[in-house]
């Protein structure tokens, strides 16, 4: 069975702005239910208690949720880190600034900024075609001929969800191998070519190759996981190192962000500071095993994060996603791109930033971000993303300041995921600051 995570529509990523109330669909069980004071972690920082009460009242409110982590970065610098709730329920563990999340999708945006650092060098160009610069062996090729649309795709086309590849329209995947999303079948891919299991990212590339586009490249926009599969490959390529250990020593080590890196499946392999994750959808070990043996819990090796490592395989604190997101300001001393290149990555894709008859659609996909775009408002970019038991949210607001929140839990007793339910009261928090620390 495929089961979606990690995969957020336009219409999705534009809902999570909306000033709507929470929903009323509320989960049959009971949860963490905080018996006391919430556990709060981190330095007190009086201008933004409002911050504080919002995130307890809702862990309060929210029984379902296990723990949480904001920070806030204004002017370049973060100033705000602070936890609320449970790293480890079991243990009783409070969550701390400083552990570590899974944050999913929002990891695009590492991958595109990556990209165009290279651009920025001369390394790469985004009208580059990728599959030839990549030149991977395909395998079936006598019997699974090329598409002949695959070596047209772009990087641009790759970076704004153009490239051809859709999720969720094949009933059944496993019979057509089209319209579905590969990164949570590596099991079955692995299987398909042969392969140790689970597949390597390459391999899953090695495998797409086989299969026909769901689109023309070019003509629309599809969220595309798969895609950012392959950027990572590119990035390996084009840099000749492996695409974690030049996104940390190149994006990562300038920010002083020393604690991020790829994540696991199983749960015995945990970063050390790395929370437990939760999921009232997932209660008992039903799942196969991507890496074999007994049957898991699906959050726990039921897909594997470390073949998604350049669309959502990344953890990360709260403060190193405020931080990053920081660094792509223009004036940021550190910061690893150049004015030229950060305007490039939020800018308008013509093929889908734009409607049919030539007006400028106010949200859009960018490279590796969620824009939006308003006069005389001005810009502000954001991600989410979320696996079963993880709910992330990474968002540069038009003032200026940059936050970021994760949860290691899925679902809130409304059945929102939590980061998202959370915008805007975050938001409206902010925007009712009327003193700042510093």
């Amino acid at each position: 069975m495929i089961r979606r995570a990690d995969s957020m529509s336009r219409r999705e990523a534009l809902a999570l702005t909306a000033k709507t109330g929470f929903g009323t669909l509320v989960l049959s069980w009971t949860g963490f239910a905080q018996t006391g004071p919430v556990p709060t972690t981190g330095k007190s920082v009086p201008e933004l208690k409002h911050l504080d009460e919002v995130l307890v009242d809702y862990l309060r409110n929210n029984p379902s949720l296990a723990g949480a982590s904001l920070a806030v970065a204004r002017n370049g610098d973060v100033i705000y880190a602070r936890a609320f709730g449970y790293a480890d329920v079991e243990a009783r563990l409070p969550a701390q600034p400083s552990s570590l999340f899974r944050i999913a999708s929002v990891s695009k945006t590492f991958t595109s900024a990556a990209i165009m650092l290279l651009v920025q060098r001369g390394k790469l160009r985004l009208t580059d075609p990728v599959f030839p610069l990549l030149a991977l062996e395909m395998p079936f090729h006598e019997r699974t001929p090329l598409d002949p649309r695959l070596n047209s795709i772009t990087v641009h086309q790759v970076l704004c969800h153009t490239g051809g590849w859709a999720a969720n329209l094949a009933r059944n995947p496993f019979e057509t191998w089209t319209g579905f999303d590969p990164m949570f079948s590596t099991l079955q891919i692995a299987q398909s070519l042969g392969s140790q299991s689970p597949a390597r990212p390459v391999d899953i590339v090695r495998f797409m190759m086989t299969r026909p586009l769901d689109f023309d490249p070019g003509t629309h926009y599809s969220y595309s996981n798969f895609g950012y599969c392959v950027l990572g490959r590119v990035i390996e390529k084009v840099s000749g190192r492996p695409y974690a250990d030049f996104v940390t020593s190149e994006l990562f080590k300038p920010l002083g962000i020393a604690d991020a890196r790829i994540g696991h499946s199983l749960a015995e392999m945990r970063a050390e500071g790395e929370v437990r994750y939760y999921s009232a959808d997932d209660p008992t070990p039903t799942s196969k095993n991507v890496f074999g043996g007994k049957d898991v819990v699906w959050r726990y090796g039921g897909f594997q994060v470390e073949a998604m490592d350049s669309h959502g395989g990344w953890i990360a604190t709260a403060s190193d996603l405020a931080r990053f997101g920081a660094s792509l300001d223009i004036a940021h001393p550190n910061g690893p791109l150049t004015g030229e290149s950060i305007d490039k990555m939020f800018s308008r894709p013509a093929e889908s930033g734009t409607s049919s008859n030539g007006i400028d659609f106010t949200e859009y996909y960018g490279y590796g971000w969620h824009v939006s775009s308003t006069e005389p408002e001005g810009r502000s970019e954001f991600h989410g993303g979320n696996f079963s038991g993880t709910s992330a949210f990474l968002m540069r607001r038009q003032d200026g300041v940059v936050w970021a929140i994760v949860f290691n839990s899925t679902f809130d007793n409304q059945n929102q995921l939590p980061a998202v339910a959370m915008a805007p009261a975050i938001n409206g928090s902010i925007n009712s600051t009327v003193k700042w620390p510093g």
